[in-house]
């Protein structure tokens, strides 16, 4: 029974032997599995972090990791716990000292016994054996989220100090020593996306846990400000957000990061404020009783940097489903990276058409009305998907890959040529044939009501084929006219090579990928495009997981491989390279 979801997880607790790596440290020596030290990488890449908790000798165990090659993924690690005194104790308090809900931390350990342990200590953590973290590995792609610069490791690595430092002396004296500053900023729509982020991720300190979907509505009618904080140990960026009602004076947002726990932030902003009216809204880990007096405010405090600074104005554009954000986890960059994959947008629609073609074509092509008409007369498209950097000249490269096009659903407008992604391209909504099949997924009184809604759609549309190979030619024609002349496009295309392994809507995807594959080799060809196969990374039916579209993690090793060799020639430096 799977007993976790990497989706809600924020910690992963490992035990060592005979779980992370192969054998028993005390007993002769330990071989380190090249999956699992793969997957920690990863796991770090997508925000996740990464303890341990281990019956061991803490110093042999740092040794054995440096000694064996593979210090920086210690360095990996936060509030390792290794000694050998009971773990289920342990476990609460590492939770405890990274400021986390039980419920979002994952303990995974080969001794049922640990588990259980763990459990009765922490009775909502999630737990697993070593054979779920292949599984586990294979589902992290569900995970919409990066952090590329490690931003979030290096903050924890800030409370692991600060905790050690705080052991040593009370709680009180540690925080008036430790220069707490913090900076109240009005300029909210300027930092808008960094705001809607601590929204969606805050849960223990959001007091109102108002999810608001006019966010920029609220911040233009009403007094609104976000606080960045620093201290001794280091900068925290923005650590909070709060809205107060103009005519009212009560707060609809008040709302602060994990990450600043038990610094009194939340109570003296608060106080700042004058106290005012608030409607606490669930479980919150803390109260906004008293006013702290060891924090400072200043009038300006830097907010530390999503992405790394380079030296160069080189950027690099990769753009398309699950196989190119996987590989992106093997690579380290020295230049500007930027991303379009699909995502969870806050009234939770999965937005994946904007990495199809056709979306990539009209995004530039329409005008904003016709977007919004488009929009506004059926469930999909969602206006989200018509986001996008891609016609920026700033880019060098652009990477797209086709993995969408060839089982997404396409139809064209029979009036003007627009175009909308809807479901899978084995099923037609514009056959009457298939709508029992699309509808059969809703409540039964649903059902009917749908019907003159299919009924419409299929009088205005047409569907594009299966797959609609000359409609992604003349999409792919447009892109290649419309960018800059010195962007260099680079298409992933689809493996050829069959599997068992299926996925509803991606039956028969391998001589689809055949017939699709070859037109787009032929346009390659003629307008000056690289192509990279994946057909050529496939070894045995092994390299599949769950179906032809999602790989082991070998292939986005080797698809990351040949991202950087390509990258580095086309560039005539080396700009990327592989994670060690």
């Amino acid at each position: 029974m799977k007993n976790y979801d990497i989706t809600k997880t924020k910690l992963i607790i490992w035990d060592l032997d005979e779980t992370f790596w192969y054998g028993t440290l005390e007993e002769g020596g330990v071989i380190f599995n090249p999956d699992t030290v793969s997957f920690i990488q990863e796991l770090t890449t997508k925000g996740i972090m990464n303890s341990i908790c281990s019956k061991n000798s803490f110093e042999r165990v740092r040794e054995e990791f440096i000694n064996s090659g593979f210090k920086h993924i210690w360095d990996l690690f936060v509030f390792p716990s290794i000694d050998f005194s009971p773990k289920g104790e342990r476990v609460k308090g590492i939770i405890s000292d990274m400021n986390l809900r039980e419920e979002n931390v994952i303990l995974i350990d080969d001794n049922i016994s640990n588990l259980n342990e763990a459990k009765f200590y922490c009775p909502k953590i999630m737990t697993a054996v070593p054979e779920n973290i292949s599984k586990m590995a294979e589902e992290l792609y569900l995970v919409n989220d990066y952090d590329f610069e490690h931003t979030r490791l290096k903050q924890y690595k800030i409370l692991e100090e600060k905790a050690a430092v705080r052991s040593k002396s009370s709680n009180e004296d540690f925080l008036r020593n430790s220069g707490i500053k913090i900076c109240i900023k009005t300029d909210c729509i300027k930092n808008i996306d960094r705001i809607k982020k601590l929204i969606s991720r805050t849960n223990q300190l959001n007091f109102t846990k108002f999810r608001d979907e006019k966010l920029e509505d609220t911040i233009e009618n009403n007094k609104a400000a976000y606080i960045i904080a620093e201290d001794k140990f280091g900068n925290y960026g923005i650590c909070g957000f709060y809205a107060l009602d103009k005519k009212t004076g009560r707060l609809i947002h008040f709302l602060f990061s994990c990450r600043i726990m038990n610094m009194g932030i939340e109570q003296f902003v608060y106080s700042y404020l004058g106290k005012p009216d608030i409607e606490i809204k669930g479980e919150v880990a803390s109260i906004l009783d008293g006013t702290p007096d060891w924090i400072e405010v200043v009038e300006n405090l830097d907010i530390k940097p999503v992405e790394k600074k380079v030296k160069n104005n080189i950027n690099i554009l990769f753009k398309g489903p699950c196989d190119l954000y996987s590989a992106l986890s093997y690579i380290d960059a020295d230049c500007n990276i930027d991303t379009e994959f699909p995502y969870w947008n806050k009234q939770l629609i999965y937005i994946l058409a904007h990495t199809h073609t056709a979306f990539i074509e009209q995004t530039n092509k329409l005008p904003q009305a016709k977007i919004k008409e488009i929009t506004s007369r059926f469930p999909f498209p969602n206006p989200d998907e018509f986001k996008t950097k891609f016609f920026d000249s700033k880019y060098n490269i652009i990477f797209l890959s086709l993995l969408t096009v060839t089982h997404s659903g396409l139809y064209i407008n029979k009036n003007d040529g627009a175009y909308v992604v809807f479901g899978y391209a084995d099923s037609d909504i514009t056959d009457e044939n298939n709508w029992e099949k699309i509808l059969a997924p809703l409540p039964e009184e649903a059902r009917a009501v749908n019907i003159p809604m299919l009924k419409e759609f299929k009088k205005d549309y047409d569907f594009a084929g299966n797959p609609p190979v000359e409609t992604v030619i003349s999409n792919l024609r447009y892109i290649r006219e419309n960018l800059a002349p010195e962007t260099r496009l680079v298409l992933i295309l689809g493996s050829e090579i069959p599997t068992d392994k299926f996925l509803a809507g991606y039956e028969n995807m391998a001589e689809k990928h055949k017939i699709l594959n070859s037109a787009v080799r032929e346009f390659a060809k003629q307008n000056n495009v690289e192509i990279i196969e994946l057909t050529e990374f496939i070894k045995s039916d092994e390299d599949y997981t769950t179906c032809i579209n999602h790989f082991s993690r070998r292939i986005y090793s080797d698809l990351a491989k040949r991202v950087i060799e390509v990258s580095n020639r086309v560039l005539n430096g080396k700009y990327l390279s592989e994670k060690n």
